[in-house]
């Protein structure tokens, strides 16, 4: 029996994975505000629904949901980089490289499957201490990037950043810590927004690169505006009907939007395309429509696609079932 999902994490999803294409193509001007955040939110909402599974278990089930995906992503991106090669100066040349060096937006996929296994096993080995734990580790990253530059090859550091932000939406979930919160609405709310400006401002959080400038603070700012972003989500859930009901879907397929994502990041030239509106202030939100519409017509076609869907969705079966969840979804 399917079980019943919860509308308000998918529309959250949805606001944050329109949240990194937003923040990819206005970076210069409102990046470091999305940045804070929006990285963060997917690893809190993994870590709200972790169900603890035998380590191997969970390996061979993450494998197919998150490696499968990643490498599907760095794949069409090698192959689309050596046809641009070979049109260019005529020698095929595969960059082997891509598949660990981690340089595009698919090190996400990547480091959300290291921050489960690590999780997994701090679950499994530390449980009374799991948050605890969880922070250390993440530290460890943070704090060795104010003294050198940490490779982002096989995202290894990001996963390790990640685990706290994991830890913490299990953390959530266990603790019930929504409805605790809400008897204090508004000092959170206070509080989140004066935490969140505080690190887009004067912090920093890049996990791909595993930097965290005010290190504690940071982490704090990042919570904070997933829970701001949390409370627009609720918003739009209670009384927007028609976006609810768009980033619900953006939400549910929110992994299939990022993968391709991934690979318009690199191929093909926006700006480019939208030179036609040189010498104006609309060549970003031009990129930003193209963005979106290479999203939905990819979106698309892998629910029409069996094979593109069970690449996405290994549990679940493409056809008559995927009206009924996309209903289920928007109702």
């Amino acid at each position: 029996m399917e079980k019943t999902r919860i509308a308000t994490f998918d529309i959250l999803k949805g606001l944050g994975i329109l949240l990194v294409i937003i923040g990819h193509t206005f970076m210069k001007e409102i990046g470091s505000f999305i940045q804070a955040f929006h990285m963060p939110l997917f690893f809190i909402v993994a870590g709200y629904f972790f169900k603890y599974q035998p380590f191997l278990l969970q390996v061979k089930r993450d494998f197919r949901r998150l490696i499968v995906p990643y490498l599907f992503v760095v794949i069409a991106i090698t192959i689309i980089d050596s046809i641009k090669r070979y049109w260019q100066i005529g020698v095929v040349d595969f960059n082997i490289g891509t598949l660990y060096e981690c340089g595009t937006p698919a090190w996400f996929l990547l480091a959300l499957f290291g921050s489960k296994l690590l999780f997994n096993l701090i679950y499994c080995y530390t449980e009374r201490h799991f948050l605890l734990v969880a922070f250390s580790l993440s530290s460890i990253p943070c704090i060795i990037t104010h003294f050198i530059e940490i490779s982002p090859a096989f995202a290894i550091g990001s996963s390790f950043c990640g685990v706290f932000f994991y830890a913490f939406g299990y953390y959530i979930r266990r603790n019930d810590i929504i409805f605790k919160l809400d008897k204090y609405r508004l000092y959170v709310l206070v509080s989140s927004l004066f935490f969140w400006l505080n690190t887009s401002i004067f912090g920093a959080v890049d996990m791909h690169y595993s930097i965290f400038k005010l290190w504690i603070i940071d982490f704090i700012g990042a919570c904070s505006g997933v829970y701001l972003c949390f409370v627009v989500s609720k918003v739009l859930e209670l009384r927007f009907s028609c976006t609810r009901r768009i980033l619900a879907l953006a939400g549910y397929y929110s992994l299939v939007i990022y993968a391709f994502h991934a690979i318009e990041y690199v191929f093909p030239d926006w700006h480019q395309i939208a030179s036609f509106s040189d010498g104006t202030n609309l060549r970003p939100y031009v990129i930003l429509m193209l963005r979106l519409l290479f999203a939905s017509v990819f979106v698309s076609i892998t629910i029409k696609t069996p094979v593109l869907y069970s690449l996405f969705f290994p549990e679940l079966n493409n056809g008559s079932n995927t009206n009924c969840k996309i209903k289920n979804i928007v109702q």
